[in-house]
């Protein structure tokens, strides 16, 4: 049976607590907002056993004191000692995270916190929350804390304070992370199968999940080979920096080997670096040809050749390039990709992809038909702001609807569908990033037509002067237009900006990073998987392209706390507020559910678009050639000059090159 996202069990039943269980799984089922976890030993610390675990459950629920239930009354000396020897544990496994000057030693929060019970055939779970909810705020998050040890849900204790701040950005900051039942399943369950898929919503925590993936295996083999990928280059140099960092501060005392024991890099390279991708070191690995890009070559061909040289190796001299092989944003890659993976990897292969990362996708019914996990909470941006992205993304505020879902994808992707004929309203569940916030008032989403740049100023000073602890790389500023004039008006805000604020300024189209203590301003590519409390997004008007409000959905949402769409022309703005205004108040999107023959056009509209967009590199090359009118002369020479790191399927950074070098080969 399928477990519900909030409730989580790692212990293998048995005689003993089968019916306990039982009983407690009911409840989350009759309760499914009700955060549950059940275990009987630290998860992510393996060396931590005990003679009665068998006989023993631990129940964990945030706001309420962690209960330790005996499954045989009769050995109750044997029970006071396992709880003694896990709490002892819990103490060393605090102290390695450092939080012990916020929750205090053992014996002081066990007095607190720790509750015993017996788990008799008359137990009830309902009647054992009531007992044990906690109300005080300060205790309840000492409890989290506790409770994101035992679960390995380690929280920066640098970033934690015990008592509740007072701003609703400092909140949210120091909101105390708990992964949920479906991550937490997918880092410590053990699935039978070569391949594990994982998809979600942005937002929903993937590219972590794999970051705890990576370190579980890590730990707990030996002399393995890894590689963790992506297509994305940009998202494959902020993993680099990531993995080092995550491994310290989740206290990883195995030096990390790499290229070695782990790889971290994007899944093509170059054929004079094995080391610079996936696809160039399979290649070295294997002595098989390495493929340039051609004008009848695509992604797709390239793993199918690379697979096909791979599968002509005789049995006994085959050997595997790698023991596990992560893969993120696997919604950028085709099949033979993974079938790819498949063949080279001895191990598993973990693959994490986004459902929604277009939201004109056409077929997310069967993508997550057979995942092994599917995330539907969005964790990253207030559901409000999410809501929103999707109604003006798929144009469900407007006559006309770019997109519309089946009920099985509205619900992959966190709804809650009601009907009244054919008005509908989608309702998105509470997330506990937002809880206990008192933000009923708060806009978490605001329009507004832009007639000055002295406007955007004015929306940081009052960003500033409601958040005293605002730093300058918490806010992010994305121009979602294309052309030069990009470029200029970033040129412009940085002085204006340096100027009013005496702040620094990073602009990351060049750049290719976040920057700690500079404001964030970008075009629309180098934006993926960071997140912003505060997001201006700067466009002309709201056009009626499928790209652009792609582009529009995914910008919105790299926000936390707030987001802001400024536009030129109020074109549509009007239809938006309205919709928006529905969504503040009744935290639901209203909309009229098209008609059959309306899905139909609008299935056929999305397929036509999928396949105008599956050519192959140097087609979408040849278009940005004749969109910039480069004579044909030039482009052999940009052809060859062009860097591998280039080759990929993003536009913006390919023009700037050709721009830059224009008058180096025409």
């Amino acid at each position: 049976m399928k477990e519900h996202s909030l409730f989580y069990s790692h212990i293998e039943e048995n005689d003993y607590n089968k019916e306990a269980i039982k009983k407690i799984r009911d409840y989350s089922i009759q309760n499914p907002n009700e955060q549950i976890y059940l275990v009987n030993s630290p998860l992510g610390e393996k060396k931590y056993k005990y003679d009665y675990q068998e006989k023993a459950i631990i129940l964990l629920s945030p706001k309420h004191k962690i209960i330790f239930l005996n499954l045989d009354y009769n050995l109750q000396d044997e029970f006071e000692e396992f709880v003694d020897e896990f709490i002892e544990d819990l103490g060393s496994i605090s102290d390695k995270y450092n939080y012990k000057q916020f929750i205090g030693r053992p014996k002081k929060w066990k007095n607190e916190l720790i509750v015993k019970e017996s788990a008799n055939n008359e137990f009830d779970v309902k009647l054992l929350f009531d007992k044990y909810k906690i109300e005080d705020k300060n205790l309840r998050r000492k409890n989290e804390l506790i409770i994101s040890l035992i679960t390995g849900s380690i929280n920066d204790i640098k970033n934690i304070t015990l008592e509740e701040p007072d701003t609703i950005l400092e909140k949210i900051k120091n909101k105390i992370i708990l992964f949920d039942g479906e991550q937490t399943r997918f880092i410590y369950k053990i699935l039978n199968k070569k391949i594990v898929y994982i998809q979600g919503l942005s937002g929903t925590g993937k590219t972590e999940l794999l970051l705890h993936k990576l370190r579980e295996i890590y730990v707990n083999t030996d002399n393995t080979k890894i590689f963790f990928t992506c297509h994305n280059v940009a998202l494959a140099n902020t993993l680099r920096q990531r993995v080092p960092e995550f491994f310290d501060f989740m206290k990883v005392e195995k030096q990390i080997e790499w290229n070695k024991r782990l790889w971290v890099n994007h899944a093509w390279g170059s054929v004079s670096n094995k080391n610079s991708g996936f696809y160039s070191y399979i290649c070295d690995f294997y002595n098989i040809p390495f493929s340039r890009w051609s004008k009848t070559t695509s992604y797709k061909d390239i793993f199918k050749k690379a697979l096909e040289e791979i599968e002509k190796i005789l049995d006994e001299e085959f050997e595997y390039a790698f023991d596990y092989i992560l893969i993120d944003e696997s919604q950028d890659f085709p099949k033979e990709f993974f079938q790819l993976c498949e063949k080279v990897a001895k191990e598993k292969v973990f693959v994490a992809g986004d459902i929604f990362q277009d939201i004109f996708e056409a077929n997310i019914e069967d993508r997550v038909a057979n995942v092994d996990f599917v995330l539907n909470r969005c964790y990253r941006t207030d559901p409000r702001t999410l809501m929103f992205a999707h109604s003006i993304g798929m144009g469900l505020f407007e006559e006309k609807k770019l997109n519309w879902l089946s009920d099985i994808e509205w619900n992959a992707s966190g709804y809650i569908i009601k009907r009244n004929d054919k008005k509908i309203c989608l309702y998105r569940e509470p997330i506990r990033r937002f809880e206990d916030l008192e933000i009923e008032n708060y806009k978490s989403m605001i329009i507004q037509k832009l007639e000055t740049y002295e406007q955007i100023l004015d929306i940081i000073e009052n960003i500033k002067q409601n958040n005293p602890t605002l730093k300058p790389d918490d806010i992010a500023i994305i121009n979602i237009e294309d052309g030069k004039g990009v470029y200029e008006f970033f040129n412009n805000l940085e002085f204006m900006i340096m100027d009013r604020f005496e702040w620094k300024v990073n602009k990351a189209y060049e750049t290719k990073e976040k920057i700690k203590d500079m404001v964030f301003l970008t075009n629309k590519n180098n934006v993926k998987g960071l997140e912003f409390p505060f997001v201006l997004c700067i466009g002309d008007k709201i056009k009626d392209s499928y790209k652009y409000r792609n582009t529009l959905y995914t910008m919105l949402t790299r926000s936390f706390l707030q987001s802001y769409l400024l536009l030129l022309d109020d074109y549509k703005i009007k239809e938006q507020e309205k919709g928006l205004e529905i969504i503040q108040k009744n935290k639901c999107i209203r909309t009229t559910e098209p008609t059959d023959e309306e899905k139909q056009e609008i299935k056929r509209t999305i397929i036509k678009l999928k396949e105008e967009k599956n050519i192959s590199f140097d087609e979408f090359l040849t278009q940005i050639f004749n969109e910039l009118k480069i004579d044909s002369k030039c482009r052999k020479e940009f052809l060859k000059a062009l860097p591998d790191k280039l080759r990929v399927f993003e536009k913006e950074p390919i023009i700037e090159f050709i721009k830059i070098n224009k008058k180096y080969y025409c």
